[in-house]
């Protein structure tokens, strides 16, 4: 399970930079697939195998977590095994021992040796006989033990539809519940395009645009997280990687901040994207954002908008701090 708390100190951090840097937005913010990925297999080398201790930051309770690197999907998907019959498959766990099956069948057991004591860190497969269906990896304490943990992942079927949620704010990801109206505050949208059975479909690169459709807000840039891809950060559209697209939607209002604050601001918002803000139907207004690519159904989401300042990023940030994090439902 996904850390909400951490994962909002990330995010939180990073839409700072953004209310001082809104208009060079393009950091890693958009690869929600390499934070999610990097961030657990992290997770299962250090954080997890270390005792709950006075000076561990977050309790783990003994915990377990295994996670799979690979999709499941057929070896004629990608071009580098384009023709093969096989797979190579890895599996990061902080458990001794993880076991691999496929639609039920054992792949075989391998023992995993923590990064933090040695090099071997993750389990590994060579040639698993692609068939669809689910690939499974199971985490023990010993070859023969009992189930500590475990993960699926599954073979797509057809992307079917377009779903749209938002990363922040959001309380599940520590980040508040509401965009602050200052002119600056910016909220993170996820796009995802799923199959059939509502999972993400990894290989989709459909192309997703954005717009907001009404209140205070506009779209200050995407991104997919994509190393090579180099299609415009600034534009309202992107093409998904993993199936995934993320957007920045920037306030347009500063009616969060005093009469003072707004002269201040007007004098270097050369662009005119900010309003006052004096109307109480901008400072009442969600922001509503569409997404939309060929062959799929528009997808949208309201963003809930705030005047109080203790819906600033900073206010939000200060008052989790020092909470308990919890990583596994107690």
């Amino acid at each position: 399970m996904w850390i909400p708390q951490s994962f909002g100190i990330l995010v939180s951090t990073v839409c700072v930079v953004l209310r001082h840097h809104s208009n060079s937005i393009y950091v890693d913010l958009c690869n929600v697939y390499a934070v999610v990925m990097l961030s657990k297999r992290y997770r299962t080398q250090w954080l997890l195998s270390i005792p709950d201790n006075p000076d561990k930051t977050f309790p783990t309770n003994g915990s377990h977590e295994v996670l799979l690197v690979e999709s499941w999907e057929s070896p004629d998907t990608f071009p580098q095994t384009k023709g093969n019959k096989a797979r190579t498959i890895h599996a990061y766990t902080n458990a001794p021992y993880v076991e691999l099956f496929v639609n039920g069948k054992s792949q075989g057991d391998r023992a995993v040796t923590l990064m933090r004591n040695a090099a071997g860190s993750y389990a590994e497969w060579l040639n698993v006989t692609w068939e669809p269906g689910n690939l499974t990896a199971v985490a023990r304490q010993s070859p023969s033990g009992a189930a500590l943990a475990s993960t699926s992942r599954f073979t797509n079927s057809n992307a079917t539809r377009l779903e749209v949620s938002l990363d922040a704010p959001s309380p599940l990801t520590g980040t508040g519940k509401a965009v602050y109206l200052d002119g600056h505050d910016a909220a993170l949208v996820r796009a995802t395009i799923v199959d059939s059975n509502g999972r993400t479909s990894h290989m989709a690169t459909d192309n997703i645009t954005f717009r907001v459709v009404s209140g205070p807000g506009y779209i200050q840039g995407t991104g997919n997280g994509d190393p090579h891809c180099h299609e415009p950060n600034n534009a309202p559209w992107h093409s998904a990687y993993h199936g995934l697209v993320r957007a920045v939607v920037r306030v347009s209002s500063a009616a969060g901040l005093s009469s003072h604050e707004r002269g201040l601001l007007s004098q270097i918002d050369k662009s005119g994207l900010v309003v006052d803000g004096s109307s109480d139907d901008i400072n009442s207004a969600p922001i509503v954002v569409e997404a939309t690519a060929a062959g799929f159904a528009p997808a949208r989401l309201s963003i809930p908008t705030s005047t109080d300042p203790a819906d600033n990023v900073l206010a939000v940030a200060e008052a989790a701090a020092g909470k308990p994090v919890y990583f596994f439902p107690q």
